[in-house]
This record gives C-alpha cells, sequence and structure tokens, in this order.
C-alpha cells in the first residue's frame, strides 16, 4: 500500500511539473504571436506620395515588390535602387530590351519576372495583375481607368508623366522617394541637370555651325520621330534639325516619298526593331529606295546605342545619348566629349560596374556602326 502511494504521490509532482513547463511554453508562444502581430503591423504601417501627375497615393511604409507598366522604367528603378531583388513585373517589349542589353548581366535575376500582366500597348490584365499583387505598380498617367481599378484589388499606384526631360528628373525624384532611395536619386538627377546644363551653355555658340538634318526612325515601316517626341530634343540639343519636326505626334509613319523630299543628311536608326544601317546603305528594305539619300550617300547612318535599356526613349542613360548623338552630329564641335570615358565613368559611378572596354563597344554598337 504505501509503494502505491508513494508512487501516486511521484506521478502527482511529474504530472505538475509537466503542467508548469506546459503553461510557460504557452505563456511564450503567446509573446512570439504578439511580436509577430507588432512585426506585421510594422510592414504595413502605410504612407502617402504624390506622383508626377498630382496624384496623392496611399501605399505601405516600405516598398517590397514592384510591377513596372512604362517600358524604360525598369532600367530607370534598377539604377536608382541598385538592385532588381524588388522588380516582379515588366513591360514584355521591356524584357525584349533587358535580353539584348548589358543589363541581363548586371541584374540576372530579371530574365525570371512576370510580363504577363501587361499587354504590348500597356493595357492591364487585372486578374493577372491580382495574381502578382505587387506592392506598388508604376503606370502611364493617362491610364487613369486602369489606376481606379488597380485600387479596387487594394494596388496603388504611382502615375509617371512622358514627354520631357523634365518628365524623366521628376520621375526619377519620384522613384527615389518610393523606394527610399532619395540620395541615389538625387545624384542621378543632378548628373542629368548637368549633362543639360552643359548643353545649354553650347547653344549659343553652336548656332554659328550648320545644323545637319537628321532622321530618327523607329522601324522598317517608316515611322519616325516627330514633333512631339523627346528625340527632337535630344538632336536639336546636339545641334541638328529633326526633319519631322513639324509632323504632329511622337512617333508617326511616313511615305519614302516625304523621306526623300527631307532628304535627311544624318540617319538614326532605334532598337525598338532589330534592323541595321546595313539594310538602309545597301538599300535592303522592300519597297523602299534609299539610294537618293545624303545620309546614305556619304554613309552617316547610325544604329543609336544601348545600355541598360534602349537610348532611343527618355532613360536613365539619356545624358549619355544626348553626347552620343552630339558626337555623331557635330564632331568637331563637340571635340571636348569622350563619349567612351563617359559611359565607363557613369557605369562606374552611378550603377556601380566596371565596364570593360568589350562591353563599350556594344553600348555603341561598335559592330554595326563601322
Amino acid at each position: 500500500m504505501f509503494n502505491i502511494k508513494c508512487i501516486a504521490r511521484r506521478i502527482a509532482v511529474i504530472v505538475l511539473v509537466i503542467s508548469v513547463f506546459a503553461l510557460a511554453g504557452c505563456s511564450n508562444g503567446q509573446k512570439s504571436t504578439a511580436a509577430g502581430n507588432t512585426n506585421q503591423k510594422a510592414t504595413y504601417e502605410k504612407r502617402s506620395i504624390t506622383d508626377t501627375a498630382g496624384n496623392t497615393v496611399e501605399l505601405k511604409k516600405e516598398v517590397r515588390t514592384i510591377a513596372i507598366v512604362p517600358i524604360p522604367w525598369t532600367s530607370v528603378v534598377y539604377a536608382v535602387d541598385g538592385t532588381e531583388k524588388r522588380i516582379v513585373g515588366m513591360h514584355p517589349s521591356a524584357k525584349q530590351s533587358y535580353e539584348k542589353s548589358i543589363l541581363k548581366k548586371m541584374a540576372p535575376a530579371l530574365a525570371n519576372v512576370a510580363t504577363s500582366f501587361v499587354d504590348n500597348d500597356f493595357v492591364i490584365n487585372m486578374e493577372e495583375a491580382k495574381k502578382l499583387n505587387p506592392d506598388v505598380m508604376i503606370v502611364w498617367d493617362y491610364q487613369t481607368k486602369e489606376i481606379e481599378q488597380l485600387k479596387g484589388l487594394g494596388i496603388p499606384a504611382i502615375a509617371l508623366k512622358y514627354g520631357t526631360l523634365d518628365d524623366l528628373r521628376k520621375g526619377i525624384e519620384l522613384i527615389g522617394n518610393l523606394l527610399g532611395k532619395q540620395e541615389k536619386a538625387s545624384k542621378l538627377v543632378n548628373y542629368h541637370e548637368e549633362t543639360e546644363n552643359y548643353f545649354k551653355t553650347k547653344a549659343e555658340e553652336l548656332k554659328n555651325f550648320k545644323k545637319l538634318k537628321v532622321l530618327y526612325i523607329r522601324d522598317e515601316q517608316l515611322k519616325v520621330a516627330g514633333k512631339g517626341a523627346v528625340n527632337t530634343a535630344f538632336i536639336e540639343m546636339a545641334g541638328g534639325v529633326n526633319v519631322a519636326k513639324d509632323t504632329p505626334g511622337q512617333w508617326v509613319n511616313v511615305t519614302m516619298e516625304q523621306v526623300v523630299a527631307w532628304n535627311p543628311e544624318i540617319i538614326i536608326m532605334s532598337n525598338f526593331s532589330n534592323f541595321k544601317p546595313d539594310d538602309i546603305l545597301g538599300n535592303k528594305i522592300k519597297g523602299q529606295d534609299w539610294s537618293k539619300i545624303d545620309a546614305v550617300k556619304n554613309k552617316r547612318v547610325y544604329k543609336a546605342p544601348m545600355g541598360t535599356y534602349r537610348w532611343d526613349a527618355p532613360c536613365a542613360e539619356s545624358p549619355l545619348m544626348i553626347k552620343w548623338m552630339a558626337k555623331t552630329i557635330q564632331p568637331e564641335f563637340f571635340k571636348d566629349i569622350d563619349i567612351q570615358k563617359d559611359i565607363k565613368n557613369f557605369y562606374k559611378e552611378y550603377l556601380n560596374y566596371d565596364l570593360t572596354q568589350e562591353e563599350i563597344d556594344s553600348i555603341l554598337q561598335k559592330d554595326i556602326n563601322k
């Protein structure tokens, strides 16, 4: 009997000890859960930001994932953030550019980024956008209907304006504010401003030089940069005149007869198409006769450079594009520009990347710009 009582007391003690530890475990678990809730609340803390269209947008304080509709802005986000890690969505055309650019080497993870949430005409697929569920989506300012639809899905949309170098700078500053990289964005904007100011100081003296007629062509269908294209401003800063400057619109289709009438002295070919200078110099485009054009006669047909993105459109590297155009259009006047040195310095200073000579040659497309 004594043994049974003794055993019973020992069992009771063991049960008590187990209970104490169990209660302690529950207490610790509750504290852990509470801490987890606190962290979750901090993660979803809200803030407001004003985009370049003047809209006040409420979003998470810390943006961890971002989807980007405007084609050039994937490369801008990368330049400002210094990494591709937050980018979860990009335009299909931006992905096409990426596949052919140095950005593929610099930001390999972008190869797996989604593109199905937007089509080539910038129409957003709301079902795919919901699946992607980014912390924020960057869109064009005219996409007002889609902005409201995204808001209904709980996806804040930041709108960007397009058209001028000032729009570009304001967009870069906005990205810096969005990602908490204000200092880096300001540094990049300062470089843009310094470059523009350099060309302003040259403008008066440049008046004494003959302005060469320049045609900026997008593709084989004779779509060219018109009055509303930022390329017109690039050409003028670089000492040329856009032959299509009086043609309304940004990118507009023209006829071969019109090109012959304009008779450009320099032709710059965009990277939105795979055509090459030799296609024009060798008169290889069906239904078009380039043989009478001065630019062809003098072999002044060039493919635009391509860095982290196509330099044809406003982007992080636009100052380099204007400098390249200046050296291409008015090489005697802009002798002080060393484009290769400027490219190398830019990549080191603003993209933290050391370019090799081979990579610089690739950006300048030297294999086809002979």
